[in-house]
């Protein structure tokens, strides 16, 4: 209770200033140790889980100790000497062929967890990289060879991957390397290893029981793609070196992303709130700046993927729905530009183009699905997100145009025949001054002419006894 209190003291900087010249606190930034701290200590009979709390604690030590510490690396290495010491005593444990497996596991999860708050708590450049540099290269082994033991033990492993998350995660573009610095790309390495050696490892566990099917395997991956998304988006690795120079780290966490993807029903993408964000949020990234690598996927991975897609349109949590509009977005968007490519003196497209626009035209009722999904949103129901709903919508219609026009004509004739004239105007000024291309410019018009289709869409069917419903139109 006194932890959570004392970070309800520091909701602002002027609160984490006066703290800071307390004796206390003072007393805290420099013996924040099990003989002062008691829950610190390793306590046996207590859960792995119930270490918790010292993320917390070490988040508020973190606020606190960045008030004064500016570029004095003596007083961060000062600060951090428990945790050295700690790191120490689990690499020495680990050492040994013969050692205590419950100790070194409650000392590394502590430890991870204590991490974990301070890099939470370090949101600057400055201090961020006395941190990075503190634990990278020295001890970032000690954390591989964790996830290698005990993979199959979520109470260790968790900790242990959600301390990468938040490491790679360049919050307040605290992860800025100096421009003849490797440690980008170093770090992405680490961070490939580590999802990589996870997900080949929790995938030999087999058939989990449903109830334990999240604690289990669902949160650790749903970890490794929340990872994979904050490396991808950070900003601070060029990801074209890697296929360049034969480096294959970002291939091996990429297909390690798939297969962990096949592994799980898609029921359970949904079912669980936490998986949902992470998978549709690095979904996101991956469309937008990786789009070679999903073209390149066998037919089912990409049947799987745009199946999740039509899916997550549908999902009531707003944040999935508008992610899987982004990922719609950027693969109509790529496709709309490889099929215009054909009509054009351009190179030949490569043999990965060529399959993912053949596995679209083999399978034309799946684009044609989520063409009536968002057309079917827009109209009939509450949509909270119209914007991101309109930019998949135009490359749809143009890849869809045949389509479309059948689908506007069942609206039009679903409506009572005093109706039909006005439904039909509707449809018209939908497309009215839109050319056949993706451009900004186009894509804003569009935008416009929709907000204005909706509402009189809807002020038509206000009026109207009987009309085309979201079943029929879905049909």
């Amino acid at each position: 209770m006194c932890v959570f209190s004392l970070t309800s003291c520091l909701s602002t900087y002027s609160s984490v200033r006066k703290l800071v010249k307390l004796s206390a606190v003072q007393f805290m930034l420099n013996n924040h140790t099990s003989e002062h701290f008691s829950f610190l200590g390793i306590n046996n009979q207590s859960n792995l889980s119930d270490m918790r709390c010292r993320t917390t604690f070490y988040t508020a030590l973190g606020r606190l100790l960045m008030v004064d510490l500016g570029e004095d690396e003596d007083q961060f290495e000062q600060f951090m000497l428990p945790l050295t010491a700690a790191f120490e005593a689990v690499a020495q444990m680990l050492s040994t062929n013969t050692f205590n497996e419950q100790e070194a596991k409650r000392t590394l999860v502590g430890l991870v967890r204590d991490l974990r708050g301070i890099a939470f708590a370090f949101n600057a450049k400055t201090s961020f990289m006395m941190l990075f540099d503190w634990i990278y290269p020295t001890y970032m082994p000690i954390l591989q060879r964790a996830i290698e033991l005990w993979y199959h033990d979520p109470a260790c492993t968790t900790p242990v991957l959600k301390l990468m998350a938040e490491l790679v995660h360049n919050r307040s573009q605290r992860l800025q390397f100096d421009v003849s610095s490797p440690n980008g790309i170093l770090l992405f390495r680490e961070t490939s290893k580590m999802i990589t050696t996870y997900g080949n490892r929790i995938l030999t566990l087999g058939e989990v029981p449903k109830e334990q099917v999240y604690g289990v395997k669902l949160k650790g991956v749903s970890v490794c793609f929340a990872m994979l998304k904050a490396v991808l988006s950070g900003n601070y690795v060029n990801f074209g070196v890697f296929r360049l120079y034969g480096d294959d780290a970002l291939d091996n966490a990429l297909q390690t992303f798939i297969k962990l993807l096949l592994s799980i029903p898609h029921s359970d993408l949904l079912d669980y709130p936490k998986l949902s964000q992470s998978f549709y949020s690095l979904l996101e990234v991956l469309t937008q700046d990786h789009m070679n690598f999903i073209a390149s996927l066998e037919p089912h991975v990409v049947m799987y993927i745009l199946s999740s897609i039509s899916e997550g349109l549908t999902a009531l949590d707003t944040m999935v729905c508008t992610g899987c509009c982004s990922s719609l977005d950027h693969i109509v968007t790529y496709l709309f530009k490889q099929l215009s490519r054909s009509t054009k003196k351009r190179p030949a497209p490569m043999a990965t183009d060529d399959r993912f626009l053949h596995i679209m035209q083999q399978h034309p009722e799946m684009i044609q699905q989520m063409l009536s999904t968002v057309l079917n949103i827009i109209i009939f129901e509450d949509c909270r997100n119209q914007w991101s709903m309109s930019r998949p919508l135009l490359g749809l219609i143009l890849l869809n145009e045949k389509y479309f026009a059948d689908l506007r004509n069942s609206i039009v004739s679903s409506q009572p025949p005093e109706k039909q004239q006005a439904m039909h105007l509707c449809f018209e000024n939908l497309m009215e001054g839109i050319e056949r291309n993706l451009l900004t410019k186009n894509r804003d018009r569009f935008t416009q002419n929709l907000s204005v289709f909706r509402r009189e869409v809807n002020d038509s069917m206000k009026n109207s006894t009987y009309g085309v419903n979201s079943n029929d139109m879905m049909s």
